[in-house]
């Protein structure tokens, strides 16, 4: 029923936008960055700026009341959306060395980025992510199943995808951020619009990783991704016919 429903919203969406003009589909995009960024800083960390002054931060300043490093992730993350929507625009392939490149700009002039971890980190909960040791092999082996032999549809791959980069944990920092970029890569290449975990969709999120890590199951994500997307396509459709 979410499929059917899905594939509807998409077509609308599809057809509204063949008459729009283009600087007004420009704006949308501009406003779902901006919140998306704002959202993907907020959900994991400490950073503490607000929507209001995400939409005004155009540069780092040292006259704001937000940190310099707190400015920087949510200036980064909207570098690192805009290098996916461009990789997909060229049909650049999915590989590690993309991934790496997204998380570098992630974490440019924060922390080295970029690079997988060379320590083992412990995390709350349950699991617990491989040795550093395992990281290059297992990320090897997710590039390989991705191209050559995952079976499912598009939001199956995008959220497996996002669900393994997680708990991989092939970074120190920015693992959650860079994930759900590569939840968008796949979801964008093939035609459906981005989407943003938000703080209302938190709880169901971290459940979605631990189902994942504890049971290698992917239906909580994969509900997950669905709902954000039909909501986010009655949002945009909605603008679009108040146009």
């Amino acid at each position: 029923m979410h499929k059917d429903l899905l594939e509807l919203e998409k077509k609308n969406y599809l057809n509204s936008i063949k008459d729009v003009d283009e600087k007004v589909l420009k704006k949308l995009e501009e406003e779902f960055e901006i919140k998306y960024a704002h959202e993907a800083v907020k959900i994991e960390g400490k950073n503490v700026i607000t929507l209001d002054e995400a939409y005004s931060l155009k540069e780092v300043s040292n006259k704001s009341n937000v940190s310099e490093r707190e400015q920087k992730e949510l200036l980064n993350h909207r570098k690192a959306y805009r290098f996916v929507v461009e990789a997909v625009e060229n049909k650049v392939i999915m590989n590690e060395e993309f991934i790496k490149d997204t998380h570098q700009l992630l974490l440019d002039d924060i922390m080295p980025g970029g690079l997988y971890r060379q320590v083992n980190v412990g995390l709350k909960g349950q699991h617990q992510p491989p040795d550093y040791v395992k990281v290059y092999d297992r990320m090897k082996k997710l590039i390989d199943e991705l191209e050559f032999t995952f079976k499912g549809t598009t939001i199956e791959k995008s959220a497996y995808v996002a669900l393994t980069i997680s708990k991989i944990h092939p970074f120190i920092d920015g693992n959650g951020r860079v994930s759900r970029l590569m939840l968008n890569y796949y979801l964008m290449s093939d035609g459906y619009l981005p989407i943003s975990v938000g703080e209302k969709d938190r709880d169901e999120y971290f459940l979605a990783l631990d189902q994942f890590k504890l049971e290698k199951r992917m239906t909580k994500m994969v509900e997950l991704i669905e709902k954000l997307l039909l909501e986010r396509y009655a949002e945009v459709n909605q603008k679009l016919n108040e146009i």
